[in-house]
């Protein structure tokens, strides 16, 4: 399963709209999944207005989707300096550092969402794949519940949750999750249904 197409899927949800019309044309370019023109009209802005946070933001967010992981951390990070509680970038660092591998920066930015807004499902859910990756499972497990509490449609939760209900022998519990991230079209979860619940 490719974790990073589920963060771009809901971090894309994420990316909020500047006011006014001076970055809509770099919005569209975005919306239209033309990276490389909504950063030529980001940088436009940003010559007039380098401290706009949300338009360093989206540009980030540009940088991640093309994969320019470090361009995208830098301007994530700049976001952070001008505006240390966004949350939106203190998660899209949660999730580079979780990219890289680096599950205690991982934790240490999710707890820093979760400070500020303890109903973030996408915190909650990074925080139990960093803890999951540690092997801190019940912690895990504490995070992926509170994570499908606050967003029942978030079918990725369940599919991870299942493989630690499978370690704790709740087979029955496990293939419900794996059941819900079925229905919920998670890739990889009908094979991994038909191969342990069958």
């Amino acid at each position: 399963m490719k974790i990073k197409h589920i963060f771009f899927f809901i971090t894309a949800a994420m990316l909020y709209a500047c006011q006014g019309g001076s970055t809509i044309e770099g919005d569209r370019y975005f919306e239209q999944k033309n990276y490389k023109k909504a950063i030529e009209a980001y940088n436009e802005y940003l010559k007039l207005h380098p401290r706009h946070v949300k338009t360093i933001y989206n540009r980030g967010r540009c940088y991640q989707e093309l994969g320019e992981y470090d361009k995208a951390l830098e301007d994530f990070n700049k976001v952070v300096k001008l505006d240390p509680k966004n949350k939106h970038a203190l998660l899209s660092i949660g999730q580079e550092m979780y990219r890289r591998g680096n599950y205690k920066m991982t934790k240490f930015y999710c707890e820093n969402v979760l400070e500020r807004d303890p109903n973030d499902a996408m915190a909650h859910y990074l925080l139990a794949r960093a803890y999951h990756k540690s092997g801190s499972l019940r912690d895990a497990l504490q995070h992926y519940n509170k994570a499908s509490n606050i967003d029942p449609t978030f079918g990725e939760v369940y599919y991870h949750r299942s493989a630690i209900k499978f370690l704790m022998k709740q087979k029955k519990a496990a293939c419900a999750d794996l059941q819900k991230a079925v229905n919920l079209k998670v890739e990889g979860a009908k094979k991994a249904y038909q191969k342990n619940c069958r």
